[in-house]
């Protein structure tokens, strides 16, 4: 029972609701932006000398939360980015603030997690959150059975938490991450794990997400803690293949698929690489390979928009559209502020093949990614020119 209470989410993404004086809140409001643009203004001055200065704000910034809360350090990152072009991808740094917010009273994790803000650092802090919270738990064969209840239900909506698409899909890879905390990295039972909670009755099968996440915590370690997870049991670009071919089905697509960081530099410099990469899957998973691929080389380039369109002009015709497709869609799903800039990507693309392809999945993406109606799904909605602007709205 200890377990189940420890592990339960009631709810993950609602709303945090803020009582505030109307008659001062203007005041506050003027207030609290000085504030967070000295201690912006602080960090930038820091971190202006360093080789790397993205690696710096993620050292310095998660430093202010001595002082001030989770929320007011995304808001901070919020204005750093806005100086800073090139700190557009913050992943690591969303994980260590969630973290150190856990760190503070780790009685409240539940809470933090549900306080983690959408539409900034790609969902690092709900991933940051879970993990923070169970690194350092251990869990028995019978513990991990009383939890599955609770797991299958875990990224399901109830009363209190509706999420989007992107919401759920997003809780659904963070508990591939999480499995393999729970199993000690026993890779075979994280993916039964993820089988028999990720495929519900009703037919939805969100199992291959739940893989993702399982593999890429192979693959693309980010703390200590998470290389210490994976002692011994490291993947190398020797290995890799025979370690894959222990899988089959989708959990065989996601390992291949999650290896990438293997290829990295070869996949950067060359259409050609990622073509080999993806053609080592089976014919039916290798559109999800391309569409995955695309996400990551966006962030890779790190949302340099002429670099990315030089890469996929290289690309054949049949795989030039998508790649612009998921470039705008990965814009937009890394931080909510990209939204012009994902629409006048599309509209950049010369050829109208490729460019109606890319307009079809920021349509799609308006419901996926946005509660209709939202402050955000009515940018992007009007955003777009018709006739998808109309398919949008209506």
């Amino acid at each position: 029972m200890k377990i189940v209470k420890l592990f339960l989410v009631v709810i993950f993404f609602g709303a945090v609701i803020f009582i505030v004086n109307k008659s001062n809140s203007e005041q506050k409001k003027i207030l609290s932006n000085q504030a967070l643009q000295k201690y912006a203004d602080d960090v930038l001055a820091k971190c202006q000398s360093e080789t790397y200065s993205p690696g710096c704000y993620d050292r310095e910034i998660p430093k202010l939360m001595d002082y001030i809360s989770m929320e007011d350090a995304f808001k901070v990152t919020s204005i750093v980015q806005g100086e800073d072009k090139t700190y557009t991808y913050c992943h690591v740094l969303g994980h260590k603030l969630a973290a150190r917010e856990i760190d503070k009273d780790p009685s409240k994790w539940k809470e933090v997690v549900t306080r983690c803000p959408s539409g900034i650092c790609s969902n690092g802090c709900i991933h940051g959150g879970f993990q923070e919270k169970f690194r350092s738990e251990t869990f028995t064969d019978e513990q991990i059975q009383k939890l599955k209840p609770d797991l299958i239900d875990l990224c399901e909506e109830r009363a209190n938490w509706h999420p989007t698409g992107l919401e759920q899909a997003s809780c659904y890879h963070a508990l591939g991450h999480l499995t393999m905390y729970l199993t000690n990295a026993d890779i075979n039972q994280s993916t039964s794990l993820c089988e028999e909670v990720a495929i519900k009755i009703d037919g939805r099968d969100f199992s291959q997400l739940c893989f993702d996440g399982v593999f890429m915590q192979i693959f693309q370690p980010l703390e200590p803690d998470d290389f210490a997870l994976i002692l011994g049991k490291e993947v190398t670009l020797d290995t890799v293949d025979s370690f894959c071919a222990n899988y089959s089905g989708f959990a065989k697509a996601s390992c291949l698929s999650e290896s990438w960081p293997l290829y990295r530099q070869d996949i950067m410099n060359s259409p050609d690489e990622l073509i080999r990469f993806c053609s080592k899957e089976e014919t039916e998973n290798q559109p999800r390979c391309y569409n995955g691929l695309f996400y990551v080389l966006t962030a890779q380039f790190n949302f340099d928009v002429e670099r990315i369109k030089n890469y996929c002009l290289a690309l054949s015709q049949d795989l030039m559209g998508r790649c612009f497709a998921n470039t705008a869609s990965r814009m937009i799903e890394t931080d909510y502020r990209n939204i012009s800039l994902a629409i006048n990507l599309c509209a950049s693309v010369t050829i109208k093949v490729s460019q109606e392809e890319c307009f079809n999945e920021l349509l799609e993406y308006s419901t996926y990614n946005f509660h209709v109606g939202s402050p955000q799904f009515l940018k992007l909605c009007n955003g777009l020119p018709d006739p998808w602007k109309d398919r949008c709205l209506n």
